[in-house]
């Protein structure tokens, strides 16, 4: 709720300049560095200010003089395109404050940084961000609007109506062209056909979101897929085109240090899909989550000792020893996600892959995940 609050804030301040420009058009910023007119969504270093000092005049007449114009009620903002320095908000032509702006410090990162870049993954603050508060998921709660905004449903054609999907895996945008999915929701599926980024519920108009269907390319399933041993579940769709809903933005991976080498252990991330409610039961037309623990490698082999899968460093169990809450059908692809506050903001950043498990939140079967930290490298390399 904070940024909503600071966002109507910063549109009930703001007036269009009297020469406006239009989205992706090059323009000069107040502090006359070149720039691009895109959406405050996409302006990580403006949307940083907004989020932090919107309630300092002097960074209020920066943010108000960077308008190009508006598309519906979000302003599309000059974007320096290199990164603005502080002395450039401590100048006579910028913002002076009682706490200069201080830009995050990168983390240590894995190589190779370069193609990280160029794949398109990104980083904070441009990725995760949520309004998050605090279920095709067993035992879940209905998700709010705006909390998960890289949510992706894929569809299917279906034969018996070819104007309506069918609706069978869950995904998520991870770049404003590439989704990430379970291989097992691509693999062999010449039906797949569909993506809808951003929705809350399927079949309600009147849900307060502003969903976004795209076609999709290409997809690329794990060369070391296995549909037997259930390894290596991980496939990355391409959109035909971008992503161009204000309100949609790509959730985080966990692509930097001490997050990468982390094993979540005891961490209760949250799963979040439009899977079935209950085991055999119908699928949800709304957006579902549901918090679960993360169990040891060990027992979660002990778990499935008797079943056809191989349990390594490949996945990530999450789970009740008792059960009642899980992901389940149809909420295959989507995201496990470990939500982090920083300060007054949320942060999410995708860990898993929703994989498989036992029948739907039974007792003693844990949930499997793909583990997303050790397919970073093969992520990269797919990007294109």
């Amino acid at each position: 709720m904070y940024f909503r609050v600071n966002f109507l804030t910063f549109l009930f301040v703001l007036v269009l300049s009297e020469s406006q420009q239009q989205e992706n058009s090059p323009c000069n910023t107040p502090t006359q560095e070149y720039g691009t007119c895109v959406s405050i969504y996409q302006c990580p270093q403006y949307l940083t200010l907004l989020r932090t000092q919107s309630s300092n005049p002097r960074v209020v007449a920066l943010l108000r003089n960077s308008v190009c114009e508006y598309r519906g009620n979000v302003p599309i903002v000059c974007c320096p395109s290199v990164r603005a320095k502080n002395e450039d908000f401590n100048s006579n032509n910028g913002i002076v404050t009682d706490e200069p702006y201080r830009e995050p410090q990168p983390q240590p990162q894995p190589q190779p940084q370069p193609s990280l870049r160029n794949a398109g993954l990104l980083r904070k603050p441009e990725c995760g961000f949520s309004n998050i508060t605090n279920s095709r998921v067993v035992g879940g709660v209905p998700a709010k609007l705006g909390e998960y905004p890289w949510m992706v449903v894929l569809g299917y054609r279906n034969s018996k109506n070819p104007s309506v999907p069918k609706w069978l895996c869950g995904a998520t945008l991870i770049s404003y062209r590439h989704v990430l999915t379970a291989a097992h929701c691509a693999h062999g599926r010449s039906d797949l056909y569909l993506a809808r980024i951003g929705d809350l519920d399927l079949y309600s108009d009147n849900d307060g979101a502003n969903p976004e269907d795209i076609l999709l390319e290409s997809a690329r399933v794990h060369e070391n897929y296995s549909n037997t041993k259930f390894v290596n579940d991980i496939a990355i769709l391409k959109l035909s085109r971008r992503v161009t809903n204000p309100s949609v933005w790509p959730i985080c991976l966990p692509v930097d240090e001490p997050l990468r080498s982390r094993n979540f252990i005891r961490y209760q991330p949250v799963v979040a899909g439009w899977g079935s409610t209950n085991f055999n039961g119908p699928s949800s037309s709304t957006l579902q989550e549901v918090p679960v623990p993360v169990v040891s490698t060990e027992e979660c082999q002990r778990a499935y000792s008797k079943q056809n899968s191989v349990i390594d460093d490949r996945v990530l169990c999450a789970g009740y020893v008792r059960g009642g809450k899980d992901s389940c059908k149809g909420d295959s692809g989507g995201p496990l996600m470990l939500v982090e506050s920083e300060q007054n903001n949320v942060r999410v950043t995708q860990i898993g892959v929703v994989s498989y498990g036992f029948r739907c939140a039974e007792a003693g079967y844990p949930g499997v995940y793909t583990r997303v930290t050790n397919f970073i490298d093969w992520i990269e390399r797919n990007m294109n």
